[in-house]
């Protein structure tokens, strides 16, 4: 996998479910989750986002639902399960050092009573072992739903314009 592939691959992978804490302005229009709802999601996803940022696929994983019809969708890809989204974050993470995101704006809505959407943009940096760093744009929308009392991630989408 070239350095390119490998990059966008890390940062993807690392970016699934994850969404800043904070809330954005945009939170109070209509269709957003009342605010209970909005400190649950976005205390989960701050979860995740920590273990992507520690480079740790596992811990990012443990709070994503088995999933065999589309776990996570990336710049027209489609990894079709759970398995498949792990091992290509894993596969990305291998050679990186560091990993950061920063969110312009994000939103929640919740669409069921326990099924909320997650979506954001901002960018993440990367720095390679060789220290490298590449810093990329993103948008993303992550479906979460509530089991036992916790909010998972059901689904992932996200993409990466191109490298200018």
């Amino acid at each position: 996998m070239n350095s390119s592939k490998r990059f966008a691959a890390a940062i993807a992978g690392a970016l699934l479910g994850v969404v800043a804490v904070t809330t954005s302005q945009g939170q109070a229009d209509k269709g957003a989750a009342p605010p209970a709802v909005q400190k649950a999601v976005l205390a989960r996803l701050a979860e995740i986002q920590a273990a992507a940022q520690a480079l740790d696929p596992d811990k990012v994983f443990s709070f994503v639902l088995e999933n065999d019809a589309g776990a996570l969708a990336q710049n027209g890809k489609l990894f079709l399960t759970r398995k498949e989204a792990l091992d290509s974050t894993k596969q990305g993470f291998q050679g990186l050092q560091k990993v950061e995101y920063q969110f312009d704006q994000q939103h929640v809505t919740l669409l069921a009573p326990t099924i909320a959407l997650a979506t954001g943009e901002g960018s993440s940096s990367a720095t390679t072992q060789d220290g490298r760093t590449r810093t990329t744009r993103f948008a993303q929308s992550v479906v979460l739903m509530l089991t036992n009392g916790e909010w998972k991630v059901f689904h992932s989408h996200r993409s990466f314009p191109p490298a200018r």
